[in-house]
């Protein structure tokens, strides 16, 4: 491998690539010398607006350059698994965004594809690298709030604007392989839950509607209660269909035996004004941490998720989020889906 990591980008015209390019392009590190997508206008106009010459017009031709040591999968989330797949078989290490696959069963052939290929695996779950967060998760590890007895995680979104033949991202809504909102939408808080917990959801049951979003052909809203291995009872929202512009994301909260971890901030009885006011605000004590690139289309810490991956292909680091972090996400996400499909529990495989 080159001295600079090669890294290409599939899925390129979309609006997670604009953030992808730009951290890969920062770190002196690695440089981005191929770009991929079936939206060619929109290809040509991406490739241009970064001067980037490596252009490829088919998937094969893409992976099949000799200077390519690493491939982003920013595709529709349906694509996710089969790309990243195709990526590790022809020896390429792999970021893929999330949700990394979009079924049980494709999760099963990711993890074999990575184990057989021993290239390096990151599943992108940017919101882990928001530094409020971190220090939501490091508070909990440390005990500052005792053992968590609940978990509650939110992704309410309104996605008017992406959903249609005329929306920012119309494969969200197309009929033959729409994006499921607990899936696309639930990765991130369930993902952080899980993470921060350092647990897994071990039972589900789920409920569902298609009352908000016409032009999503799936249901719009679900609500799931989570069971943990050590008992943490979790809720889990993820929604389509909000009005008016409200506040989105992977929003968590914490309730532990000694405190509580609310809205990055940190709550404990042992407050010796017995005041609702925080102990800690995280928020407000990463207030300057700021991703370090700003001008993108949705704006994340994709500079930081870039480092870590490319500390990973170093061998400096081992994935935050592994392949069968990611897989076990998935586990979860599908069975709260099929739990809201049949009216039953669904316990959850995590065996990968």
């Amino acid at each position: 491998m080159s001295s600079t990591i090669r890294v290409g980008v599939l899925g390129a015209a979309g609006e997670a690539a604009h953030g992808h390019i730009q951290a890969f392009m920062k770190d002196p590190r690695s440089t981005v010398v191929a770009l991929w997508d079936t939206n060619v206008e929109g290809l040509e106009q991406r490739a241009k607006e970064f001067g980037i010459d490596g252009v490829a017009h088919s998937l094969e031709a893409f992976l099949a350059r000799p200077d390519l040591d690493a491939v982003v999968i920013a595709t529709p989330d349906h694509l996710h698994a089969d790309h990243a797949e195709a990526a590790l078989r022809a020896g390429k290490h792999v970021l893929c965004e999330k949700p990394t696959s979009t079924s049980r069963a494709d999760a099963v052939r990711l993890v074999a594809a990575v184990r057989e290929s021993g290239r390096v695996f990151l599943g992108g779950h940017v919101y882990h690298f928001r530094p409020d967060y971190q220090r939501m998760r490091d508070a909990y590890r440390r005990g500052d709030i005792g053992k968590a007895w609940l978990a509650e995680g939110d992704y309410v979104a309104n996605l008017a604007d992406m959903y249609g033949a005329d929306g920012r991202t119309p494969w969200r809504s197309a009929a033959d392989k729409p994006q499921d909102i607990m899936i696309g939408g639930g990765c991130h808080p369930f993902g952080l839950m899980r993470w921060m917990l350092g647990q897994e959801v071990v039972e589900v049951t789920a409920f569902s509607n298609h009352q908000a979003e016409p032009r999503l052909p799936l249901d719009d809203c679900y609500v799931a209660v989570l069971r943990y291995a050590d008992g943490t009872i979790g809720r889990l929202t993820a929604a389509a269909g909000s009005r008016g512009k409200v506040p989105d994301g992977g929003y968590v909260k914490l309730r532990g035996t000694e405190g509580s971890l609310w809205n990055s901030q940190l709550f404990r009885d042992d407050n010796p004004y017995h005041s609702p006011h925080p102990i800690r605000d995280f928020g407000y004590e990463t207030r300057f941490i700021g991703p370090r690139i700003t001008k993108t289309i949705q704006m994340h810490y994709w500079a930081e998720q870039a480092e870590h991956f490319l500390d990973c292909v170093e061998g400096k680091a081992e994935p935050m989020t592994t392949v069968v972090d990611s897989a076990r996400v998935i586990a979860g996400l599908t069975a709260c889906v099929d739990s809201a499909r049949t009216g039953l529990p669904v316990r959850v495989d995590n065996e990968f």
